[in-house]
């Protein structure tokens, strides 16, 4: 329960651990203020009140008996109450005026500020002091530690969330950087530091998206290089009067054609300039389905949401999942497309056929670019070993995830899970 409550984020666990220290601090410095003023309060009121005592006793024994009655009456201090009475009102008795006695005794019962004095005349004059505490000066003290206390750890609130909100920062923009190489460059500003990562991200992002650029060029030469003497070797071809041979040879010669086409395809998708657009995820794959199953092929569609708002790449995601079903359709004789949403924070599309599956070791290796599963994905059928690459890069884009399970007693299952559109967003 309680790691529950804590918080996860570095912003938040060192301002609690900083706050906490603060507090106990302040706690301690607080507890030791308070018990030695009012240590030196005491100290200082218990003088006070020993004076006026001893004062009152000098003014009455100099007071004539017949006036000492009218002296007491005269006293008009609300911290002593001075009385005559024929017999001792308290325990703390004195049967003769000495001052340096009384004064020892009070001092000694710091406690007791009530005593009884016998006078000349046999009558007990009895004083009973009252001591108040005025913590006034230590209050305003005590505010102003507060708002001290309470200044630092705004400070401290600030300085902590002025590093702290440049880490998020980082964390979007990786996550971005790694769904889309053109993704905006981080805004500098905060710490030199922090200015100097951001800068080092930056320039990290260039270099990337160069080399990127730099592959698809030299793939792009290549391919074109390539494709003159291709079409040459079918020209040559025609004059083959084998007629097994050639059209073994003018097969092998479209292969490779076609490998070439695909290749610089796979090479220039991380460079689309298609912008995203707002979609209904759900109405878009049903649609595919739908022509599809037009043209008679065994599409079946479920979906337990009517609509899924999503922001994507119409075409780049046509492209996905038409070549994720026409997959099922080619191994598995039909495709079973569901589409659910789970928590309320990821969209689950499954597509199942109702083929041979691929081996288990298999599974991770045929989203591999250039890769096929043997026997049941083979260039015999057409493949080139980059579909299910080119998808998973695709789904990677839009921030989602691809997996392959076998499902029993036989078929494949594909899984693609896309985020739900965090912000709140109608289709129209």
């Amino acid at each position: 329960m309680l790691n529950k409550l804590l918080p996860k984020g570095i912003s938040g666990s060192v301002a609690l651990f900083i706050l906490t220290l603060v507090v106990i601090i302040h706690v301690v410095l607080t507890y030791a203020f308070i018990e030695k003023n009012r240590s030196v309060l005491r100290q200082a009121n218990r003088d006070e009140i020993i004076q006026k005592i001893v004062n009152a006793i000098h003014l009455v024994e100099a007071t004539p008996a017949l006036n000492r009655s009218n002296a007491i009456a005269a006293m008009a201090d609300p911290d002593l109450k001075v009385t005559l009475t024929p017999e001792p009102a308290f325990e703390l008795q004195f049967t003769e005026i000495s001052f340096w006695a009384i004064s020892k005794a009070l001092h000694s019962h710091l406690e007791s500020f009530a005593i009884s004095i016998r006078l000349d005349d046999n009558l007990w004059l009895n004083l009973n002091a009252t001591v108040y505490y005025h913590f006034l000066s230590t209050q305003i003290i005590l505010i102003s530690l507060e708002a001290i206390v309470f200044g630092a750890i705004l400070f401290a609130a600030w300085s902590i969330h002025r590093f702290t909100r440049p880490l998020k920062e980082f964390k979007h923009a990786a996550e971005q950087l790694g769904m889309d190489l053109h993704a905006k460059p981080m805004v500098i500003y905060g710490p030199s530091i922090v200015q100097e990562t951001a800068k080092a991200m930056n320039t990290m992002q260039q270099k990337i998206q160069d080399l990127v650029k730099d592959r698809t060029l030299m793939l792009a030469a290549i391919s074109h290089d390539l494709r003159t003497p291709i079409t040459r070797l079918k020209l040559r071809a025609q004059f083959i009067e084998d007629h097994e041979l050639y059209p073994k040879m003018v097969a092998d010669l479209d292969e490779m054609e076609s490998l070439i086409s695909q290749t610089l395809t796979f090479a220039r998708e991380e460079h689309t300039t298609e912008k995203k657009i707002k979609l209904d995820l759900c109405s878009f794959i049903e649609l595919m389905c739908d022509e599809m199953f037009d043209v008679g092929y065994k599409v079946n569609f479920q979906s337990s949401e009517k609509h899924i708002p999503f922001y994507g790449r119409p075409i780049a995601l046509k492209r996905t999942f038409s070549n994720l079903i026409n997959n099922a359709i080619k191994y598995g004789s039909c495709a079973n497309v569901n589409i659910s949403v789970k928590s309320k924070k990821n969209i689950i599309i499954t597509i199942e056929d109702e083929g041979p599956g691929i081996p288990e070791k298999e599974l991770k290796n045929v989203l591999q670019p250039f890769y096929r599963a043997d026997p049941s994905r083979s260039r015999d059928t057409g493949g080139t070993g980059l579909g299910l690459s080119v998808a998973q890069d695709i789904i990677q884009f839009h921030g989602g995830k691809i997996s392959l399970k076998n499902l029993r007693p036989k078929g494949l299952e594909v899984s693609v899970i896309f985020p739900v559109l965090s912000e709140r967003a109608t289709l129209t």
